[in-house]
C-alpha cells in the first residue's frame, strides 16, 4: 500500500495526528508539505475533494477529512481500537471535539482588523475553550488510567488532543490566554506525558526543531 500524506509544514492537530499515526506505527508514507504556491496551484487543480487539506493518498485515490483520515491511519498504525466498538466510540468522540473546538475559532481567523479579533478571541478564551476542556478532561478522569483517553494504550484521541492542547499554549492565537490548561492538571499532565514520549519529542525534534 503506497501513502501519501498533504498538509502545510505546521504541526496542527489535523493532520500531525495522522503523520504520527503512521511514523509511530513504522508504516512507510510520503509526507508532503506544500508551501504557498504549491498549494495555491493544488488548490487550483480540482483535485481536493473538499478544497481543503489534508488529503491521504493511497494507492493513487484521494481522501479526505481529517477525522476520517485519522481513524484509517489509526487503523494502520494499531492507534485505533478495531476491535472494541465502545473504545472506538470514544475515540471518534474526542477527534470530533477537537473538529468542533477548531470551528469555535475559525471565525477569527477571517477578521481582518486586529482589535476585533483579539475581542472575540478573549471572549473564546473566557467562555467557550475553558468549557471544552473541562468536558475533555472529564473525558480524561473517566478513564481507568488518566495516561490516555481510550483505555490503556495511546490512540490517535490522545495525539489529537496533545497537539490541541499545544495549539492554545503556544502564543500563536493572539488573545487566548497560553496558561489556560493551568486550570485542568489532569489535561495538563495528559499533555506532559505525550509530549515527553521519547518517540515522539525525537520526531518533534527533527521536523520542528524550534518546538
Amino acid at each position: 500500500m503506497k501513502l501519501a500524506l498533504t498538509y502545510f509544514n505546521f504541526p496542527f492537530w489535523r493532520a500531525e495526528v495522522s503523520r504520527l499515526a503512521l511514523h509511530l506505527g513504522g508504516i512507510p508514507f510520503e509526507d508532503i508539505r506544500p508551501d504557498r504556491d504549491q498549494w495555491m496551484a493544488l488548490k487550483a487543480s480540482g483535485t481536493l475533494p473538499y478544497g481543503q487539506l489534508p488529503v491521504l493518498d493511497v494507492d493513487g485515490v484521494r481522501y479526505a477529512q481529517t477525522g476520517a483520515i485519522a481513524r484509517f491511519c489509526g487503523q494502520l498504525s494499531g492507534l485505533y481500537p478495531t476491535s472494541d466498538p465502545i473504545a472506538a466510540l470514544r475515540v471518534d468522540e474526542l477527534l470530533d471535539a477537537a473538529t468542533e473546538i477548531n470551528y469555535e475559532l475559525y471565525p477569527t481567523m477571517r477578521v481582518k482588523d486586529p482589535e476585533e479579533k483579539l475581542a472575540m478571541r478573549q471572549a473564546l478564551g473566557r467562555e467557550q475553550i475553558p468549557r471544552w476542556l473541562t468536558a475533555i478532561e472529564t473525558r480524561l478522569l473517566d478513564n481507568e488510567t488518566q495516561a490516555y483517553f481510550v483505555g490503556t494504550q495511546m490512540t490517535v484521541a490522545d495525539l489529537a488532543i496533545w497537539r490541541l492542547i499545544a495549539w492554545f499554549t503556544s502564543g500563536i492565537l493572539d488573545g487566548v490566554p497560553t496558561d489556560l490548561v493551568d486550570k485542568h492538571p489532569a489535561l495538563k499532565a495528559h499533555h506532559a506525558a505525550i509530549d515527553a514520549d521519547p518517540r515522539i519529542r525525537a520526531w518533534m525534534e527533527s521536523h520542528y526543531p524550534s518546538k
